[in-house]
């Protein structure tokens, strides 16, 4: 009996740890304090909330769902997730540390202080306000509540000259789910984005677009180079055995793919 107490008491002890635990972690990534947007991450918050990643366009026209948005108490720079229409509810899982610390890794580039999160899906939680914005709203809306609470008063910086950044899209090969970071700097950019992709799928990501100045460039995905050339080699032996090439022939083909 005196055993079988214990034992209870062990596992409401794990129990009891395991929930702290939880609750710590959560707040420790979660905002407090005063946060300021400027003009272009709060445009970038708009996007965010309507589910794309876009930097203008009206709110109420939803691409998807909000995952969850970080942001520096400067407000001079944000990092978030979205799950694209198409998926459905649900379809798509979001890695909210992950979020942050590509969030502070920007900020840090530039010379501002480690993000927090502000918000989860439509929900603000930045000060435990749980502010919940409704699916159908516009942007005046929003901008009454930022308003309110201090969080906008339509400030410039941040990312004031969109037009001058590199947007890169990384693209998933299997479900053509795509992950999308900007940065003054290209290289930067495509390393976040190649990150949030693969904070999500460990393999099968590629870079996709690159966006900048009102010019984009796509680039097509890129197939398994060694089993590309297993399957040549393949091809120009059957040939052989077939009698349709020379020993000669063969021996210039195999080169070829090779080399």
């Amino acid at each position: 009996m005196q055993s079988k107490i214990n034992m209870r008491l062990i596992k409401f002890i794990i129990c009891f740890v395991l929930i702290f635990s939880l609750n710590n972690n959560v707040k420790a990534i979660t905002g407090i304090g005063p946060v300021e947007f400027k003009s272009a991450t709060f445009d970038w918050f708009l996007a965010y909330i309507r589910g794309d990643g876009n930097i203008t366009g009206e709110v109420g026209f939803r691409k998807g769902s909000p995952g969850a948005f970080a942001v520096n108490p400067e407000g001079t720079y944000a990092f978030y997730s979205y799950c694209p229409l198409k998926y459905g509810s649900g379809g798509c899982s979001t890695n909210e540390g992950k979020i942050v610390q590509n969030c502070s890794k920007g900020s840090k580039a530039r010379g501002g202080s480690r993000c927090k999160l502000f918000a989860r899906g439509y929900k603000v939680v930045w000060g435990g306000t749980n502010i919940k914005f409704s699916r159908k709203f516009d942007e005046q809306v929003v901008r009454s509540v930022f308003k309110q609470n201090g969080w906008y008063t339509g400030g410039t910086g941040g990312f004031s000259n969109w037009d001058d950044k590199y947007v890169v899209k990384v693209r998933h090969a299997e479900t053509n789910e795509d992950f999308k970071a900007m940065s003054s700097k290209e290289d930067y950019a495509k390393e976040l984005a190649m990150e949030n992709c693969q904070s999500k799928f460990k393999s099968g990501c590629y870079l996709y677009s690159v966006k900048h100045k009102g010019k984009t460039k796509t680039f097509a995905k890129k197939e398994d180079t060694n089993q590309d050339t297993v399957k040549k080699l393949q091809d120009i032996k059957k040939m052989l055995d077939e009698g349709l090439i020379t020993e000669a022939e063969f021996k210039k083909l195999k080169e070829e793919i090779l080399n």
